[in-house]
């Protein structure tokens, strides 16, 4: 039995999420044994999956992630992503965008406060948002956790995985844990302001903004956080499969007139 790998070690030896594993199951994509009513999964097998799927790569999980990277921008459809983001931020109280995992935004942020409006109305102020984005497209842990950003706001970010590659981040943020005080001290945020190149009185005005949550909340939220997430890599999966029926349809096209 120790031959046998459970959907839980496949999923960290993919770096995928359950129901990736379940969807390429349901496709007939992944070879699977029925043990007791559990999905298993025979070692042997999957290695001879992974060489077919990527020919000369180990099992090494950025092996699989680092070939033939899909272009969010094709992928994500922002009419489709917007609206959702837009009711996620307003009903939560937070901010949120969709990025790419360079941190580049993917969609316009949505119920942004004044304290990251006036940070990000300099190039230097974005520069340092998107390092904060990006900074999260390395963690280890595929699930949200709570984070700082550059300003000492707290954030998460959510995995987008399209055809088992993680392809962009869906982030809420744009608020502070059960207390706004370190926030809004003086000394911080001169430092703040020389770093992002903004005015110190107007920034101290925006922090006096600054949306607290309790800890409780927060935590609630990003699980709800992850599941927009798998929305979106829903939306892509189908996205990616009109698109691919198009090229075929093309081809066809080209090759009857050609």
């Amino acid at each position: 039995m120790s031959d046998l790998l459970t959907t839980k070690q496949l999923m960290d030896l993919l770096h995928v999420d359950r129901t990736t594993i379940y969807r390429m199951l349901n496709d007939g994509r992944l070879p699977a044994v029925r043990v007791g009513g559990q999905w298993r999964f025979q070692r042997a097998a999957i290695e001879q999956w992974l060489a077919e799927q990527h020919p000369g790569a180990t099992s090494e999980p950025k092996a699989i992630t680092s070939v033939a990277p899909l272009p969010p921008v094709e992928v994500l459809p922002v009419y489709c992503l917007q609206p959702i983001q837009e009711v996620f931020a307003q009903t939560s109280d937070v901010g949120a965008v969709t990025t790419d995992l360079l941190g580049k935004p993917l969609t316009p942020i949505s119920n942004s406060g004044a304290f990251c409006n006036l940070i990000r109305s300099t190039a230097e102020g974005r520069a340092r948002c998107e390092a904060s984005w990006q900074k999260l497209a390395d963690q280890k842990d595929q699930q949200p956790r709570l984070e700082k950003c550059h300003a000492g706001l707290t954030y998460a970010r959510g995995r987008v995985v399209v055809r088992d590659q993680f392809i962009a981040m869906f982030f809420v943020g744009q608020f502070v844990l059960d207390d706004a005080k370190a926030a809004r001290a003086s000394t911080r945020l001169a430092q703040i302001a020389r770093a992002c190149a903004v005015n110190e009185k107007e920034l101290a005005r925006a922090a006096q903004t600054i949306r607290v949550l309790e800890k409780a909340r927060a935590e609630k939220l990003i699980h709800l956080l992850q599941l927009v997430a798998d929305t979106y890599s829903h939306i892509g999966e189908e996205r990616l499969d009109m698109l691919t029926r198009l090229k075929q349809v093309a081809e066809i096209a080209r090759v009857s007139t050609g």
